[in-house]
């Protein structure tokens, strides 16, 4: 299918890449169809380009390629909304923000982005957590990890 982007102009998207979300991102509620465009092929950044609006796009990322102890609890609610039937079936993304020309760069960790692989429902969830921040340094890739991205469902 066609998506028109004002970042990429005209791009032809592959039906597995798009995602319906829930509700839209936050202060974007209104837009919920989107698809995710690779960065480039040797970057782990993405875009999440809306498919109703072609100005709008987030730069995402999998926390796990930076945040080696970045785990969440997502509330059974959200599960439900997302349809989850395991932890296997969710792609995590944080939103990204890019100051200075690309010299500052922050995740919001408190606030991710969850994607049910299976049929591409997502949703941006907030997390109450204190160790994560909407505006988190974002550290180099390539450390070692010490542990992956873990989700969980709130009993």
């Amino acid at each position: 299918m066609k998506v028109q982007t004002t970042r990429f102009g005209a791009l032809e998207v592959d039906e597995g890449s798009t995602v319906n979300m829930a509700s839209g991102p936050l202060g974007f509620e209104q837009l919920t169809r989107f698809c995710l465009i690779q960065h480039r092929s040797d970057t782990s950044f993405r875009w999440l380009q809306s498919m109703e609006d072609p100005s709008l796009a987030f730069v995402v990322v999998d926390p796990t390629e930076f945040f080696d102890d970045y785990e969440i609890e997502i509330s059974d609610a959200y599960a439900e909304m997302l349809r989850l039937q395991s932890e296997e079936d969710a792609l995590l993304f944080v939103v990204l923000t890019v100051g200075d020309h690309g010299k500052h760069i922050t995740a919001n960790l408190a606030a991710p982005i969850v994607l049910n692989s299976k049929n591409r429902i997502g949703m941006q969830v907030i997390i109450e957590d204190d160790r994560y921040a909407v505006r988190h340094e974002l550290a180099t890739p390539g450390a070692k990890r010490s542990r992956a991205t873990t989700i969980t469902n709130a009993a």
